[in-house]
């Protein structure tokens, strides 16, 4: 265990003597810290006791503390936490628009662990505003390999209306050339125009061999079609 170091006198005393309270008892105490003070007393508690103390804290508690938490200090506690409670406290972190937070959090988990969290969202809009904050596009792009067209097709138009096309085509160039494809030709005219150009600049252009003229031309782009066989 790390030692408290930078914590007042109060906090390391409330420290010391958590390995001694009833769990009620420490749940109050917590709370009453504030989310900030929580935030600096749990990176130097013990893992079981930060994990039966977040397991029994009301999650829009718990997301407030993160708003404060760097997840690098907690990552084997955060790991350790059951999937519902990720996908809990990344709503409530939407709901007060902590996106970067939740981005924050998420690019923590494997590409599974996020599929779960996108799904359990479930608004394209608040998905995009949490990629904004992602570095690893690749992460996201793993993770929507197995939602369905329509829904990537959903994504998609959402982060062109949240003017965030860049973001958009690094995650859809990590897709495999047919699935952009599939996405490409079930979008807007207005997003296929913004998005296009990106993708097959990414591709080498080897995207327009999966795409039909139609596609193409309605993107407005008069170029030939690449003439390699397509290949992912």
């Amino acid at each position: 265990m790390p030692k408290p170091a930078g914590l007042s006198m109060g906090l390391r005393l409330l420290l010391a003597s958590q390995s001694m309270a009833p769990l009620a008892v420490k749940l109050t105490l917590v709370q009453q810290l504030g989310p900030a003070r929580a935030a600096l007393l749990a990176p130097h508690m013990p893992g079981a006791q930060l994990r039966e103390l977040i397991l029994g804290l009301p999650v829009e508690f718990t997301a407030q503390v993160a708003t404060h938490l760097d997840p690098q200090l907690v990552l084997d506690t955060y790991l350790s936490l059951p999937d519902s409670l990720h996908l809990a406290v990344a709503r409530r972190l939407c709901a007060v628009q902590a996106f970067a937070t939740a981005a924050r959090y998420a690019e923590c988990l494997s590409a599974q662990q996020i599929k779960v969290l996108i799904f359990g969202i479930h608004d394209a809009r608040q998905v995009v505003k949490i990629a904004r904050h992602i570095q690893d596009l690749q992460l996201i792009s793993q993770s929507l390999r197995s939602f369905s067209t329509g829904y990537l097709c959903k994504l998609t138009e959402a982060a062109v209306d949240d003017d965030n096309v860049a973001v958009s085509a690094g995650v859809l160039s990590g897709l495999p050339l047919s699935r952009q494809a599939d996405v490409c030709a079930g979008l807007r005219p207005g997003t296929l125009l913004a998005l296009l150009p990106m993708l097959l600049a990414a591709s080498d252009q080897a995207l327009g061999g999966y795409l039909p003229e139609r596609v193409l031309q309605g993107a407005g782009i008069a170029a030939a079609r690449c003439g390699q066989m397509p290949v992912d």
